[in-house]
């Protein structure tokens, strides 16, 4: 019987002993799991920066000859027949100039009206006045009084283009000379027409 007692105890201790290493097993501790790197990010894409762009440059010369010599007439009416035989503004404004009667805005208009509505005519000078549309030429009417080196004695209106092949606001200025063949239609309105250097044709 005694016998029987210990091997009760020796089994009792191992299965005590086998429960406890079971609960060991079960109590032992997870690895902790590994940190995963957070993904690097990615610079974001820089958006280009937006080009700069500069007004058209003007191919044009800096000092712009006005004299119409017989091969630059050839040259204009070969580009633009429909206007073959145009009329030069700066001879009729020496035409208007030579009448002593002309003294007042209206009577220089009229007068300028009267020789050259619904003509063709070569006009030069400097612009002023520039829309989007068009811009403004001046025609003399009055000649000059001697001592006026100013030139404020001369008497002038203005002659209003639009429709001018050639003629951008961006390129140009208040000054700017130009060389413009244009139809007269009357009461100081001007076009269509075209602006000759521009063309290549002057």
């Amino acid at each position: 019987m005694r016998t029987t007692l210990l091997r009760t105890s020796v089994l009792s201790a191992l299965a005590m002993a086998a429960v406890a290493g079971c609960e060991n097993e079960k109590k032992a501790p997870e690895p902790a799991p590994t940190a995963t790197p957070a993904p690097t990010p990615t610079p974001a894409a820089t958006p280009p920066e937006p080009e700069h762009k500069e007004p058209p440059k003007s191919t044009r010369p800096e000092k712009i000859d006005v004299e119409l010599t017989p091969d630059r007439r050839t040259k204009v009416e070969a580009a633009m027949p429909e206007a073959k035989g145009f009329v030069v503004a700066r001879d009729v404004e020496e035409k208007l100039k030579a009448n002593k009667k002309l003294k007042e805005k209206e009577a220089g208009v009229a007068a300028f009206d009267k020789l050259v509505a619904g003509k063709w005519v070569l006009f030069t000078g400097p612009i002023a006045n520039l829309t989007e549309s068009g811009f403004d030429l001046g025609i003399t009417y009055t000649p000059q009084i001697k001592g006026d080196l100013m030139g404020m004695s001369r008497q002038w209106f203005p002659v209003t283009f639009s429709n001018v092949k050639g003629y951008d606001q961006n390129k140009f200025k208040v000054g700017n000379v130009v060389v413009v063949l244009a139809k007269y239609s009357g009461k100081q309105k001007a076009g269509p027409g075209e602006e000759l250097v521009d063309a290549g044709v002057w």
